[in-house]
């Protein structure tokens, strides 16, 4: 007799049953662990981001503030632009059947 033999004849040729619920609830826990990392990656780059701009931001004041003067009004048109359209998507959306 082969270990292989000795391994089948072990475990069975029959598939060892599943249980839905228990698989289920791995996935559950796996999903949950995996959103907590991602989570703790974004609010870590966040903080991160938040002090760096902090720490240039006297070098940077003097330098966007006439350029962030002279975008205001092109940027409130982008923005009113974008909002019509955005909710123009939503009225306009097909009904679903």
């Amino acid at each position: 007799m082969t270990p292989d033999d000795k391994i089948a004849a072990f475990l069975g040729s029959a598939r060892p049953a599943s249980e839905p619920s228990f698989n289920a609830a791995v996935m559950k826990a796996i999903a949950r662990r995996e959103l907590e990392r991602s989570l703790l990656v974004a609010a870590l780059g966040a903080v991160v981001g938040g002090l760096v701009l902090w720490a240039v931001a006297p070098v940077l004041a003097p330098v966007l503030e006439p350029a962030a003067q002279s975008m205001a009004t092109g940027v409130a048109v982008l923005i009113a632009t974008l909002s019509l359209v955005g909710m123009g998507q939503l009225v306009m959306r097909p009904r679903e059947a």
